[in-house]
């Protein structure tokens, strides 16, 4: 098979690629090794129009879930999918919760850490949506599809995916990775060995939250709002070390999540245990009201083979402030997209932002050099 551009990784910078691309007349095909498309962006449950009315329950974020002011990328894209009246303020008034390690409490007033972000209606998943519709059938996107090897030719660039059990080659001018450099670097074959292989680089670009797990509790009204609480809360005990409200903005459901303190290889095959010590934490935290949860959602992203290598399970900082990876090796036939890659800046290198930010900077360059 042939087209212009092989796109690896259906995140929300890959799609970004892929609409660019599309809007500018380039062929492309987009690859993605899950059975979905988001990558880091995923919602639970899935909006599903079969669901009836009174069964319905509200998506809610198991991945990234907010946004900040002067993210001048994301805001625009928000703009041009036509969901910016599905943006709302996270919710931050009321007290916040301190659990010390001796089981005190404290509450205190004006210090919701995310004040000030921004969330969506529906999720995260709203931004996949709207790219895969923009983008239409104006160029092939398949998931299940894994890149299994690039080797650089006379002409561009072969790629092997494999489909199910099958592999199948590809022939593009240009390869524009969308998924995590330390992705590449532990499962594609690469012939010639890219530079920034070799001399270890991408080893140390940290895949950003890969090693964290999210855990999300649905409730049939917001106890804490009427108790004065904002949601937010810091543990020293946990499980969850850092709690705030999810609350979908129209909604008869509201719900808390926090992320789990808990170290990866300690956590694996513990959901149910976790799930129960984290009730028990937040009715410590909230009070008795919080016993009687209506779903319970667990994602441990450690565990995602595709976000998350051995690398990442070991503590690190952000990803690097440096600049962003090469762009001529292979005679610039390979690009880099992904948030880890984006230009540095706040709030940009490892967030949304990030992976919008280079996902079209990746796009302008393929369309500059296959001009």
């Amino acid at each position: 098979m042939k087209t212009r551009v092989l796109i690896a990784g259906g995140g929300l910078s890959g799609l970004c690629v892929a609409r660019h691309l599309a809007d500018n007349n380039i062929s492309f095909q987009l690859v993605e090794a899950r059975s979905r498309l988001g990558g880091r962006i995923r919602v639970e449950p899935a909006i599903s129009q079969s669901v009836k009315v009174d069964e319905f329950v509200p998506s809610v974020d198991l991945g990234p879930s907010w946004f900040w002011p002067g993210q001048s990328c994301l805001s625009q894209l928000i703009d041009d999918l036509n969901v910016s009246d599905s943006v709302y303020a996270q919710a931050s008034e009321g007290l916040s919760v301190v659990e010390y390690g001796n089981g005190d409490l404290q509450k205190t007033p004006g210090a919701a850490s995310m004040a000030g972000s921004y969330r969506l209606d529906g999720g995260m998943q709203r931004l996949i949506d709207e790219l895969v519709l923009q983008t239409g059938n104006r160029g092939d996107i398949t998931t299940q599809a894994r890149l299994v090897s690039l080797a650089k030719t006379s002409k561009g660039v072969t790629s092997q995916v494999a489909v199910q059990s099958k592999h199948h080659d590809i022939e593009t001018e240009l390869v524009i990775l969308a998924i995590p450099p330390r992705v590449v670097a532990q499962s594609i074959v690469l012939e010639p060995a890219l530079t920034s292989v070799t001399d270890g680089s991408l080893a140390t670009i940290p895949t950003w939250m890969a090693a964290h797990a999210k855990l999300v509790v649905l409730y049939d009204k917001p106890f804490w709002q009427s108790d004065g609480l904002s949601g937010d809360a810091f543990s020293q005990i946990g499980p969850l070390v850092e709690i705030h409200d999810a609350s979908p903005r129209q909604s008869d459901r509201y719900a808390l999540f926090g992320f789990v303190g808990v170290e990866p290889a300690l956590r694996k095959d513990r959901a149910e245990e976790l799930k129960t010590m984290a009730v028990a934490q937040l009715v410590r935290l909230f009070g008795p009201e919080a016993a009687d949860p209506q779903r319970i959602y667990l994602e441990d992203w450690a565990q995602e083979p595709f976000t998350c290598t051995e690398l990442d399970l070991t503590p690190g900082g952000r990803p690097p402030t440096g600049e962003p990876l090469p762009t001529t090796e292979w005679d610039s036939r390979v690009l880099w997209a992904g948030t880890e890659t984006a230009t540095p800046g706040a709030h940009s290198n490892g967030y949304l932002e990030g992976a919008v930010e280079a996902g079209l900077r990746a796009a302008d360059l393929a369309i500059d050099r296959l001009n």
